[in-house]
């Protein structure tokens, strides 16, 4: 997967290339929060990610006066503990715990709409994106683990005035490792028939509460 953060980061160029020409609203957010960390199951053992602070930030075009399309970039720095069961931390195997700093990465982008009146100061919204999420492991052997991720999420805005509000949000966040694609073709008393499966399994599942500050422009 040492290709998907270049094909990312184009997506995201071109996206901002054509959306900067069409859109009569943009809002741009920085914003600051909690994020849990949630835990991986493994046959040796398991995997924790401590929970802490995360921040990043948002920008927001207008497709339709309700509707807008949404870039994402968050990050939480941590520390991660793996915890092998006590079968594995006998011989042969000899697993050891360990305790190494880590961080987490959301890449993405998707769909944002509001409710109400887009251009009011109270706007509630709800939240569904698409992208990648990069663990990196800093201490233990250096290495990342990029993966498709979804996230959904809701929250409100509260403009002060015509370019300044506050933004609150909670979000669930959802990396996904893809596991295979299927097909079939079967001919029966209906006549015939094919399908196709993609299996994906959910090893952990994330989430957050953040809120920060966004600034409304108008072309």
């Amino acid at each position: 997967m040492n290709n998907n953060p270049l094909k990312f980061v184009l997506l995201v160029l071109f996206t901002l290339i054509t959306f900067q020409g069409y859109s009569q609203r943009i809002e741009v957010t920085g914003f600051g929060g909690f994020q849990f960390g949630g835990s991986i199951d493994f046959i040796e053992g398991d995997l924790k990610i401590k929970d802490n602070g995360n921040y990043g930030g948002m920008i927001d075009f207008a497709i339709t006066p309700r509707v807008m399309l949404e870039l994402g970039y968050t990050r939480m720095d941590t520390r991660a503990e793996w915890r092998p069961y006590p079968f594995y931390q006998a011989p042969p195997f000899n697993y050891e715990r360990r305790d190494f700093g880590a961080s987490v990465e959301y890449f993405q982008i998707g769909s944002l709409k509001n409710f109400g009146d887009p251009d009011g100061a109270f706007i509630p919204f709800s939240l569904l994106t698409a992208g990648l999420v990069r663990f990196n492991d800093k201490e233990f052997r250096g290495e990342d683990t990029w993966r498709f991720s979804v996230l959904l999420g809701g929250g409100m805005k509260y403009f002060i005035n015509d370019i300044v509000g506050i933004r609150l949000q909670g979000r669930l966040m959802l990396p996904m490792f893809f596991d295979g694609v299927g097909g079939y073709v079967g001919i029966g008393t209906g006549g015939p028939s094919t399908g196709l499966g993609v299996n994906t399994t959910i090893p952990i599942v994330q989430g957050d509460i953040t809120g920060g500050l966004v600034f409304r422009i108008r072309k």
